[in-house]
C-alpha cells in the first residue's frame, strides 16, 4: 500500500499538468481532440485522487488534514470533483484551464512535502472528520464559484469597451458564467450545510460553549450570505452583476472567517 501512495504521490502533479495542457490547448485552439482528452483525463485523475486519499486514510488512520500539505491536496482533489460538476452541469470546457491550474499548483506543493508525522488526534473521530471533509468541498466551491464570478466581471468589462479578443471568443457568455457561478455556490452551500451540522454535533460534546465560538459565528454568516444569493436569484430573479456581486462579498466574509480561526478556542489544531 505504501509504494502505491508513493506511486500516486509522484503521478498526481503530473496527470494534473496534462489536463491543464489539454484544457489550454482547447481554449486557445479550439481544437476538439484536446477538450475530449481533458474530459477523460480528469475523470481518471478524480478517481486515482480519491484512491490516493483513500489509502492515506487508511493507512495512517486519519483524514489527511493534519498539515498544510495533506490540506493542499484535499483542496486539489475537492477543486477537480467541483470543476467536473459544474462542467457537466453546464457542458462548458472552456474554464477548465484557469480552475485546474489551482489544483495542479496545490497538488504539486502537496507532492513535494507531504509526510508522515504526527497528527492530532482528534482527527480520528468520525464526526470531525465528516465536518472537516464536507468543509474543505464547501469552501472549495465557494472559491471557484468566486473564480467564476471574476471571469464574468472581465468579460463584462471586455464587452463594455467593446473588445472582442481571445477572452470574448473564448469565454462562455455572460449568462452561463452566471449560471456557473450559482451552481458552485448551490453545491458549497450543500457542503457546508454539512459542514456545520457535524460540526455542532461533534463540538455539542466536546466544546459545549461553541455557538458562542467567533469561527462558528463567521461560518453561519458565510452560509447566511450564499443562501441570499441563492434566494436572491430564484426568488426575486436576480442575476448577473448583482448576484455576482453578493456570492464575491459572501467569498470575502469567508476568507475573513479563516484569519479569525485564530481567535477561536478549538479551530486550531497544528
Amino acid at each position: 500500500m505504501d509504494a502505491t501512495i508513493k506511486l500516486l504521490n509522484t503521478m498526481l502533479p503530473m496527470l494534473y499538468a496534462l489536463a491543464v495542457v489539454a484544457y489550454a490547448v482547447d481554449f486557445f485552439r479550439e481544437d476538439p481532440f484536446a477538450a475530449r482528452a481533458a474530459r477523460v483525463l480528469m475523470e481518471s485523475i478524480l478517481g486515482l485522487h480519491a484512491l490516493f486519499i483513500g489509502l492515506r486514510t487508511a493507512l495512517y488512520e486519519h483524514v489527511p488534514l493534519a498539515s498544510t500539505a495533506e490540506v493542499m491536496t484535499t483542496v486539489a482533489f475537492a477543486l477537480a470533483l467541483v470543476y467536473l460538476f459544474v462542467e457537466w452541469r453546464s457542458k462548458v470546457r472552456k474554464t477548465g484551464m484557469f480552475l485546474i491550474s489551482f489544483s495542479f499548483l496545490f497538488q504539486t506543493f502537496s507532492s513535494a512535502f507531504i509526510s508522515t508525522g504526527s497528527f492530532p488526534s482528534v482527527l480520528r473521530s468520525p464526526l470531525f472528520a465528516l465536518h472537516t471533509v464536507t468543509a474543505v468541498l464547501g469552501y472549495t466551491a465557494f472559491a471557484a464559484s468566486a473564480v467564476y464570478g471574476l471571469l464574468f466581471l472581465l468579460l463584462y468589462h471586455e464587452l463594455k469597451k467593446s473588445r472582442f479578443g481571445l477572452v470574448y471568443e473564448r469565454l462562455p457568455p455572460l449568462e452561463v458564467l452566471a449560471r456557473m457561478s450559482l451552481g458552485a455556490v448551490a453545491f458549497g452551500l450543500v457542503f457546508l450545510t454539512a459542514t456545520v451540522i457535524f460540526g455542532a454535533l461533534w463540538a455539542a460534546s466536546e466544546f459545549p460553549g461553541f455557538a458562542k465560538d467567533p469561527k462558528f459565528l463567521l461560518t453561519v454568516a458565510v452560509w447566511t450570505v450564499y443562501l441570499v444569493v441563492l434566494l436572491l436569484h430564484h426568488g426575486l430573479h436576480w442575476t448577473g452583476r448583482r448576484t455576482i456581486a453578493v456570492s464575491l462579498v459572501g467569498f470575502a466574509l469567508l476568507v475573513f472567517s479563516f484569519l479569525a480561526a485564530r481567535l477561536s478556542a478549538f479551530h486550531v489544531f497544528a
